[in-house]
Order: structure tokens, then C-alpha cells, then sequence
């Protein structure tokens, strides 16, 4: 029983130190399109006109203000590619752990992969939280920046918490069923 629950614990930190690499990724992503715009933007000069005696500028796209509805999507977007990035390197742990388990595996070398795995699941939930954390202080950020209200994060934070909470319980009751099969054997 502890065996599996190590694996499990093993799995869930790999998924969650993945998650959060996927998640620095694109906010690197993220602030690379907006060096991009503001440099395009830079790169167009206003217009200068007279007019009755009067100097007109023409105002610049750089001085308008994002609407708060395209902020919104675009960290919703990236939250469900963080999520889903997330996912996939949860199921890319487990499958490394069920791929070293056999049937001749005996308890001293279960042992040791539980030890490995818990470690490696340990720090991939650290990574993922590192990764959501920053996404979610970016998002936090561009929203005051912009006068803003940041509800919007702290939906999208207690999402994932919820997500987060359900991912670990569900592979608890996976490894919780995988030792009592093998109890069985």
C-alpha cells in the first residue's frame, strides 16, 4: 500500500514539476509577443499635421489601452495550455513508473523506485506551482497595469487548486487500487 502510494506521490510531483515548465514556456511565449508588438509599434512613426495654426498627432496604437476581455482570453487560452501541458507530464510520470514495474519486481527494488518516483513527483509539483505562480503574478500584473479588476485571477487560481486537488486524489485511488491488485496476485 505505501508503495503505491509512493508511485503515485512519485507521479503527481513529475506531473506538476511538468506542468510548470510548460507553463514558463509560455509566458516566455507571452512576453516575446508583446516585445514584438511594442517594437512594430515603435517602428511606425506618427503622423504630423498642420492644421489652423495647430500641431495634430495622430495618437499611436502603443498609447491605447487592451481591452479587458482580450487580456481575460488570452491567459484563459494560456491557462488551459499550461493545464493540459500539466496533464501530459502527470501521465508521461506514470507511465515511466508502470513501465519499470514488472512482475518479478519484489519489495526492496519497489522500494526504491517508490523512493525515486516521490522524489521526482515531489519536485514536479513544486515546478508546476513555481509555473503557475508566475502565470498567475503576469496575469495579476497586466490587469493592474491596465486599472483592471483581477477577479479573473482569482477565479482561474481557485480552478486550479480545485484541479489540482482532484488530479491528486484521483491518483491516490489508481494507486490505492494498483496495490490492492497486487495484494491479490
Amino acid at each position: 500500500m505505501r508503495k503505491l502510494l509512493l508511485v503515485i506521490a512519485i507521479i503527481m510531483i513529475y506531473l506538476v514539476s511538468n506542468g510548470i515548465s510548460w507553463v514558463e514556456r509560455s509566458l516566455n511565449q507571452l512576453d516575446k509577443e508583446e516585445i514584438e508588438t511594442t517594437e512594430e509599434s515603435e517602428a511606425q512613426p506618427t503622423t504630423n499635421r498642420w492644421g489652423d495654426d495647430i500641431l495634430y498627432i495622430e495618437p499611436s496604437e502603443e498609447n491605447q489601452k487592451p481591452d479587458e476581455e482580450q487580456i481575460i482570453r488570452k491567459y484563459e487560452t494560456t491557462f488551459e495550455d499550461l493545464k493540459e501541458e500539466t496533464v501530459n507530464e502527470i501521465g508521461e510520470m506514470k507511465e515511466e513508473v508502470l513501465s519499470e514495474l514488472d512482475e518479478d519486481t519484489n519489495p526492496l527494488k519497489m522500494g526504491a523506485l517508490v523512493l525515486k518516483y516521490e522524489q521526482k513527483a515531489t519536485q514536479l509539483e513544486e515546478d508546476i506551482d513555481q509555473k503557475f505562480t508566475e502565470f498567475f503574478d503576469s496575469y495579476k500584473s497586466e490587469l493592474n497595469r491596465h486599472g483592471y479588476s483581477t477577479n479573473s485571477v482569482s477565479k482561474l487560481e481557485r480552478q486550479y487548486k480545485r484541479t489540482k486537488s482532484q488530479l491528486k486524489n484521483e491518483l491516490v485511488k489508481e494507486a490505492n487500487t494498483w496495490i490492492e491488485e497486487q495484494k491479490n496476485f
